[in-house]
Order: C-alpha cells, then sequence, then structure tokens
C-alpha cells in the first residue's frame, strides 16, 4: 500500500516538472521548428521516464522478474533512440534521413544519459529503502555508514575544487579513511579482543590492509592530480597515523562504556528482584497466619486431619517461598517436601479402601545436592491422573541413591480426566516443564524413560547428583 502511495506521488512529480518545462520552452521559444523540436524531445523523455518508474522498475524487477525487466528496459532504450533520432531528423537539425541519425546526432548520447539517471534514481530509492529497515544488521550499518561518507567526500571535494585542488585531492582519500575505520572496528580490533590475534599481528595486519586499500585511492588522486607523487603517500601515512589509533581507543573506550552499562543494569535487576522479593514475601506471610489461626481452630473442633492438612499445606508453601529459589537444594529437602505432599494427599484419600498409595524413600542421603521441584512434578501427575474414588487406583513411588546416581520410579493407574474439568487444558504441562529443565540443568546427566498404556503410566529417571 505505502510502495502504490508513493509511485502516485512520483507520478504527479514527474508530470508537474514535465508540464513546467513544456510551458518554459512554450514561453521562451519562438513558434516553429523550435517549439515543435523541445516539445517532441520532452515528450520522448518524460514518456520513457514514466514507462521505467511506473511499470519496469515496480512491476519487473520489484517482483524479481529479472529477465523481463531487462528485456523490457532494452526494448524500451531502442524506441526512445529511435523516436529521439526521429526528432533530430524531422526538424532538420540533422540532415539525412532518421536512420542515419541513430549514430550522427545526439539522440544516442541523450537517450544514454536519460536511462544512467534513471537507474541512479532507483539506486538512490533502492538504497533509502534499505537503510529503513528496522533490522540494524552490520551489513546495513555499514552500507548506510559507507553511503553517508561517499556522498560528504563528493560534497566536499566538488566544493573545494574552486578554492584549492590540492584540498579537493584529499577530500577524495575520505572514503579510504573509512575504509581504514570500518576494517578496524568491526573486525581487526574484535579479533584483538577476543584474543585470536596478539598485539604485534595485529600492528603487522593492520599496515599490510591499509596500504592495500590505500593503492586505489591513491591511483585515483594522481591520475586527478597530474602531479602528485610523493605527497600521495606522505597522505597515506599520515592519515594511517591517526585514524588507526583514534580507532583503537574508540572502540575500546565504547566497549568499556558498554560493560559498565550491562553492570548498572544487572545491579538494577539485582536491586529490583529483591524489592519484588520483598513485597512477594508480605502476603504469604499474612497467609501462613491465616492458616496458622485456622490449624488452631481445627484442633478446637477435634478435627484432626483438617489440621494435619493445613500445617503440612503450611510447611510446603515455606519451602517453596524460600528454598524454591535457590538454584540446587539438599537432597533431603526436597525428598522432606515430597514426602509432605504424599502424605497431604494421602489424608484425602485414606478413607477410600479402592485407592493404594505406597512409597519406599531412605531417610539418608548423604548430603547429595539437587535442583529444587525437580521430582515432584511426577507426583503431582501420579495423583492428577491417576487417582479416583469411584474406581480402584495406585501409586507406587519408589527413591534410592547410590554413587552419585539417583533412580526416581513413580507407577500408577490412569484415569483420564473428562473434557470440561478444568484442568484437563493443563494436562502433560507439568511433565513438559521438567523435562526442559532437565535438558537445561542435567544435560547428558540423566535418562528419562516414560511408559503409557490404557490403564497405566510408569515414569522412570537416573540422574547424576553431586555433593558439596
Amino acid at each position: 500500500m505505502r510502495s502504490i502511495k508513493f509511485q502516485r506521488i512520483e507520478l504527479i512529480v514527474f508530470t508537474s516538472i514535465y508540464l513546467f518545462f513544456m510551458l518554459l520552452i512554450y514561453r521562451r521559444t519562438s513558434e516553429g521548428d523550435n517549439a515543435l523540436f523541445f516539445q517532441s524531445i520532452g515528450a520522448i523523455i518524460f514518456t520513457s521516464v514514466i514507462c521505467f518508474v511506473y511499470y519496469i522498475s515496480p512491476r519487473l524487477f520489484g517482483r524479481h522478474k529479472i529477465d523481463w525487466g531487462v528485456g523490457a528496459t532494452l526494448l524500451l532504450f531502442i524506441v526512445a533512440w529511435v523516436l529521439l533520432a526521429g526528432s533530430f531528423s524531422n526538424t532538420n537539425r540533422h540532415n539525412g534521413p532518421w536512420t542515419d541519425n541513430l549514430f550522427d546526432s545526439p539522440a544516442l548520447p541523450v537517450a544514454l544519459v536519460m536511462f544512467l539517471s534513471l537507474f541512479a534514481y532507483e539506486g538512490i530509492k533502492a538504497w533509502i529503502s534499505f537503510f529503513q529497515k528496522k533490522e540494524q544488521t552490520l551489513l546495513r550499518k555499514i552500507a548506510k555508514e559507507a553511503f553517508i561518507v561517499v556522498a560528504i567526500s563528493a560534497l566536499l571535494t566538488f566544493l573545494s575544487l574552486g578554492l584549492s585542488p590540492n584540498v579537493a585531492y584529499i577530500c577524495l582519500a575520505i572514503p579510504y579513511g573509512y575504509c581504514v575505520y570500518a576494517l578496524q572496528y568491526y573486525q581487526l580490533l574484535k579479533h584483538l579482543e577476543n584474543g585470536k590475534l596478539n598485539t604485534p599481528l595485529y600492528a603487522i595486519i593492520s599496515i599490510i590492509t591499509a596500504t592495500l586499500l590505500f593503492i586505489p585511492f591513491a591511483t585515483l588522486i594522481r591520475l586527478a592530480s597530474h602531479s602528485w607523487g610523493n605527497e600521495i603517500v606522505v597522505l597515506g601515512i599520515c592519515m594511517n597515523a591517526i585514524i588507526i589509533p583514534l580507532t583503537y581507543l574508540l572502540y575500546f573506550n565504547q566497549r568499556k562504556q558498554s560493560l559498565q552499562m550491562v553492570h548498572l543494569r544487572q545491579e538494577l535487576g539485582q536491586t529490583s528482584a529483591d524489592l519484588k522479593l520483598l513485597q512477594s514475601q508480605i502476603n504469604p506471610h499474612f497467609l501462613f497466619n491465616v492458616m496458622n489461626t485456622i490449624y488452631g481452630i481445627a484442633l478446637q473442633e477435634n478435627a484432626e486431619r483438617t489440621a494435619e492438612g493445613v500445617q503440612k499445606l503450611g510447611d510446603m508453601m515455606r519451602f517453596m517461598l524460600h528454598e524454591n529459589q535457590q538454584d540446587s537444594i539438599l537432597l533431603s529437602r526436597e525428598v522432606e517436601y515430597l514426602k509432605e505432599y504424599i502424605d497431604l494427599q494421602s489424608l484425602r484419600t485414606a478413607p477410600v479402601d479402592t485407592v493404594q498409595i505406597s512409597y519406599e524413600i531412605p531417610e539418608i542421603l548423604e548430603g547429595y545436592h539437587i535442583s529444587p521441584m525437580l521430582l515432584i512434578p511426577f507426583v503431582e501427575n501420579a495423583f492428577k491422573h491417576g487417582i479416583s474414588l469411584n474406581k480402584p487406583s495406585w501409586i507406587r513411588i519408589n527413591l534410592s541413591v547410590s554413587d552419585g546416581v539417583l533412580k526416581f520410579s513413580v507407577y500408577n493407574s490412569i484415569h483420564r480426566l473428562q473434557d470440561h474439568d478444568p484442568e484437563s487444558e493443563h494436562s502433560g504441562l507439568g511433565l513438559e516443564n521438567v523435562k526442559h529443565r532437565l535438558n537445561l540443568m542435567y544435560a547428558k546427566q540423566h535418562h528419562l524413560h516414560i511408559e503409557e498404556t490404557v490403564v497405566e503410566f510408569f515414569t522412570f529417571l537416573t540422574l547424576q547428583i553431586g555433593k558439596r
């Protein structure tokens, strides 16, 4: 939509320019051959420009139909060339048939200049579109900087021609200075910082590459000046003596500032995290006080199972609030939380004879450490999908540790959740999460085996754990 709108603007601008020049020609030329000649030339140029800019460029080249675009451009060039030659012949600017005027008249140079100008115009549009893209890749950044440097160099060279030719020749070397800077900043200094280059090797490569880059610019200045000799060498040495050290200082100064910014962000993030942690502890502590009140009421009413359940839930919440924030905890604490969860769930199923829950977990685990909340999702999944108060159900849990290898198995019956159950939408999320954590924290240090049938679900985990 944006390109269509821009094409309409182009059409209005080119049409306005054409009408302006036609009006100017009508006012400045007398009636007769002069007016007819300029009007015919203007009409040919205007029609060619509109055909190329409004049709060939966007609809052929813009849609990657390169073959059709090249063919259409050549055809348009030949037609414009022939029509221009005919205009020169019809207005008696050049004698002879129009076929002779194809090469003898200015028709060919006019057509070439016109199409070169069109290509330059389309190139400028492509550069502008390239720079306007949001993705700031390294190539786009370098291209943008190079375009600005070349434009400034061309402008300064043009302005200096009337003041001092020597200054103009120096301005021609500005793009060379940028090439040395870009090579240093985006390549060599990065390798120096990463240790891929040592300082002597970096200095040698810098000098060699700067010399090779200076050869084409020195040749250009020599051809333009017709007199400069040793002055060109002095110019190159002076530019390198200034650009290379300044680029070195600029690069490492910016790297230092970037590292300082990263450090400040980390400190700010840590401060924000500490504040959020303090804020998050307010509501849990209030909840603990309420739970203690409910626990006291349950004891007063002789509701021992309710009181026990509230007490275990409080202990589990304290575990989640404090120890779950750490990278690793004692395996004994993880197992303690696991037992509290099993005991809490068992309070719910205790009155039902058809539900069997058993576990074998050692009491002494010799100071092993494990990532917190790593085992509980398997048990949660077993109670969520393996227990039914109306059907026979079972859960068997086993945990053992030998020579730094933890073996953990959960075996349970399966009772599918109904489609209208809200928990059915979250089925499997806990296991997927723990699989992801295992791959991140215990890559190549674990093996997880899961089997599932219509009525049974079996999980077996082996995990290499260490001591501290």
